[in-house]
């Protein structure tokens, strides 16, 4: 009797790998602005065996092809998703070019956002500003600093209030003082799922590499359920890898991040 084996392909575990930049993609080497040779090698294995990759992070999408040319790249991303989920980049004949229906989509949410659910919000955050510092950042990203953060209170007073709740989220940093409110469409969780469904991809073959507290949202499970991060990770991060079956790398940065997708992808 022959028995045939068969050998998995790289495609039958993941078929998207999401990174973000500032401290996945980039750190621990010089210069900042350009990937690490380790990172475009593993980029260019995975493309070549048919893997798409994107990027998600801060960064606007032009800025983020600067980082490509630098590098020693050959393949590009399917999409470069900047300023936390606004724009989003994409190829055409080797030129990036802004996608004009994401933009358009992300006005409309902002247009609608500012007028039925900013004043209710500066509502809410004013009760917090008379004990700390509001700040204000663009596109309705608030940063309230308090003395000591008490997580379980603000957590419980931002879902007790229906439209807050539906309309923003929140994200605790690492400083134990701050915490962030975002609007509910400027989520990187939310720009996963959207390039998942543009490109016909679902979420059980995606990949995520991240490291930052504003990353949380690509790490539900219901986005990816494949995860890494590097070694200087935060903590909380760390723990939602680990809790999602994800791997931690002992390694920081891009090291990290190749080192620790490796293993998970059995490469």
């Amino acid at each position: 009797m022959i028995v045939q084996v068969y050998k998995m392909k790289l495609t039958d575990r993941v078929k998207l790998f999401v990174i973000d930049f500032d401290g996945t993609a980039l750190g621990g080497y010089e210069p900042y602005d350009r990937f690490p040779d380790n990172l475009s090698e593993f980029l260019d294995e995975i493309s070549e065996k048919g893997v798409l990759w994107a990027t998600c992070t801060t960064w606007h999408p032009y800025i983020q092809e600067r980082v490509f040319k630098a590098s020693n790249l050959k393949s590009r991303p399917i999409r470069a998703i900047g300023r936390t989920s606004l724009n989003c980049g994409l190829y055409i004949n080797g030129e990036l070019y802004l996608d004009a229906e994401w933009d358009n989509e992300m006005i409309s949410y902002k247009a609608e956002f500012h007028r039925e659910y900013l004043l209710p919000l500066k509502g809410f955050l004013n009760d917090f500003a008379k004990a700390g510092k509001l700040t204000e950042y663009f596109d309705y990203i608030f940063s309230i600093e308090l003395p000591v953060i008490n997580r379980k209170e603000i957590t419980e007073r931002h879902n007790s209030n229906d439209i807050i709740r539906e309309k923003t989220y929140l994200l605790f940093m690492p400083d134990g003082k701050t915490f962030l409110i975002f609007p509910w469409y400027l989520s990187k969780g939310l720009a996963v799922r959207k390039v998942q469904s543009i490109i016909g991809i679902p979420p059980q073959f995606t990949m995520i590499a991240a490291d930052g507290v504003n990353d949380l949202p690509m790490l539900e499970k219901g986005v990816a359920p494949l995860q890494v991060a590097p070694a200087n990770a935060d903590p909380e991060v760390k723990e939602k890898v680990r809790e999602n079956g994800g791997i931690v790398s002992e390694l920081s940065y891009s090291d990290g991040v190749v080192e620790a997708a490796r293993k998970l992808l059995c490469m």
